[in-house]
């Protein structure tokens, strides 16, 4: 029985028809995670055969290769239409008009033929095993689909897209009831990093520990007792900064009576289909892991995301945070944020500006690596630190040490509203502004840069600071911040940076 899709889905697909009749065929779609990115490109690849055009739909992962096969069969495709290109795979299928395929597989297979090339995950398609296979099609509708196009090291999709597609935004999910609005619990504003610790060299804050101030390297509230708080019960998920850290989670869920497990890339598949499937069942309330669960987990009976792992990246941070969106029995959802990722990047619903252009080099406003992981150099998984074979395509990592296990202080959680995280953020560029010395455009522009609307209320930054006596001001800045909980008065540093 075909599926029927929503309106949304209707008009993306539409969207693309649109393009490629124009002779536009490099086209991006970004869909937030849980609005049915693979049935819209299901229904694309079934229009293609209809009128006897090919398609060669490409993952990284198992899981999601599995996922878009499934959904062909339940859109009405006939089986005998349908290949699977994946290691020693029984629906392998070479005459099918439809091929499913795992990227790492067709580097050593015959290319099938195909009129439209489908790379899902296409933040991705920049690294050379999706380039080289892109090349391989050059007169093919290219699509990529993703929930977040963005990279670690700045690069636009640009490269290989022409047009960019937003298939629906957070908040409209959310308002069609497609999706879940979590409730947040983040990180209190007065226990974000505090400046006056740094220290001055040569007439300016020491950049190395200016960004240990900024970063966080520890973790705000007890874990689990914040989880029997807020979440007791619910299907958790929880995103940790290393394979040790993880586990040591998951033994703290266990001595508190809580049925909890582990995994990593290194879990054998059937044991990781066997703890999911008691995660889904409530068998199992709690699992932990780094990267593995951030993409093509789709389990929505679970309901709560403990973000243990602070990051610097966007997209990691919204991968982590949509795996508990979609609805499932009228459940709320609970983000846990102990890292502070919510006042890095804002509320996960939020309605963001996307873009096909790169960062320009050495701006401030481009994303920072990830202070706490590292990227695989083959396919841009971002990895913990100490990983050694990367989960997405198999790459092999030099033998490296064990991170330490962060610390947990006893701050408690509050609960994150929109106006109070966007307020805490500019607050925090402002600080930043200040302790850097930079003009007060920067904190305008950074702020539109990372949400794609100008700030519309909070107070102006105040002019940079005098940089021949800096050593005074990093405690009036600590001073205003204990002052207002959080929420720095320019017009109080004002008056004290030119008293």
């Amino acid at each position: 029985m075909a599926i029927h899709l929503r309106p949304y889905q209707q008009a993306a697909v539409a969207a693309v028809h649109e393009h490629v009749a124009h002779g536009r065929r490099r086209i991006l779609l970004v869909a937030a995670t849980g609005c049915g990115k693979t049935l819209t490109a299901v229904n694309l690849m079934q229009g293609a055969a209809a009128i006897g055009q090919r398609s060669l739909f490409v993952a990284h992962r198992r899981e999601l290769i599995n996922q878009t096969y499934r959904k062909l069969v339940e859109d009405g495709a006939d089986p005998r239409q349908l290949g699977v290109i994946m290691a020693s795979d029984p629906r392998r299928n070479p005459g099918a008009m439809v091929q499913v395929a795992s990227v790492d597989t067709l580097r050593f297979r015959n290319k099938p033929r195909a009129d439209w090339l489908f790379f899902d995950e296409a933040h991705r398609a920049l690294s050379p095993s999706f380039k080289n296979l892109a090349a391989e099609y050059p007169n093919a509708v290219h699509i990529g689909l993703t929930a977040t196009p963005y990279r670690a090291d700045g690069q636009g999709l640009g490269e290989l897209y022409d047009e960019l597609v937003v298939v629906a935004s957070p908040k409209e999910l959310m308002r069609q009831g497609f999706l879940v609005e979590p409730r947040v619990f983040t990180v209190p504003a007065h226990a974000l990093p505090d400046l006056s610790t740094v220290k001055v060299r040569g007439g300016d804050y020491d950049e190395r520990e200016l960004a240990d101030a900024v970063d966080r390297r520890q973790l705000v509230g007890n874990i689990v007792e914040h989880w029997r708080k807020h979440a007791d019960g619910v299907r958790t998920v929880v995103f940790a900064v290393s394979i040790a850290h993880s586990k040591h989670i998951v033994e703290r869920f266990q001595e508190a009576g809580v049925r909890a497990e582990h995994l990593d890339g290194g879990t054998p598949m059937l044991e990781r289909d066997a703890i999911l499937a008691r995660l889904d069942r409530g068998e199992t309330q709690v699992v932990g892991s780094i990267g593995t669960l951030c993409e093509g987990t789709d389990i929505p009976s679970v309901k709560c995301a403990i973000l243990a792992r602070p990051t610097k990246s966007t997209g990691l941070y919204l991968q982590q945070a949509g795996r508990i969106l979609r609805p499932y029995q009228g459940q709320a959802a609970v983000i846990l944020d102990h890292a502070g990722c919510v006042l890095e990047h804002g509320l996960p619903q939020r309605d963001r500006e996307f873009t096909l252009e790169s960062r320009k080099k050495g701006t401030r406003t481009r994303e920072p690596a990830e202070p706490q992981a590292k990227a695989c150099p083959e396919c841009q998984c971002v990895l913990a630190p100490q990983a050694r074979t990367c989960p997405a395509c198999g790459h092999e990592f030099a033998v490296s040490i064990e991170a330490t296990l962060p610390e947990e202080t006893a701050d408690e959680l509050e609960v994150a509203t929109d106006d109070d995280v966007q307020r805490a953020i500019w607050d925090r560029l402002c600080a930043e502004q200040l302790a850097k010395g930079f003009k007060p455009g920067w904190v305008y522009y950074t702020y539109r840069a990372r949400f794609g609307e100008p700030p519309e209320h909070f107070p102006r930054p105040s002019a940079a600071p005098d940089r021949s006596s800096p050593q005074g001001l990093p405690g009036k800045l600590r001073h205003l911040t204990s002052a207002s909980k959080g929420r720095l008065s320019w017009d109080a540093i004002d008056q004290m940076l030119g008293s």
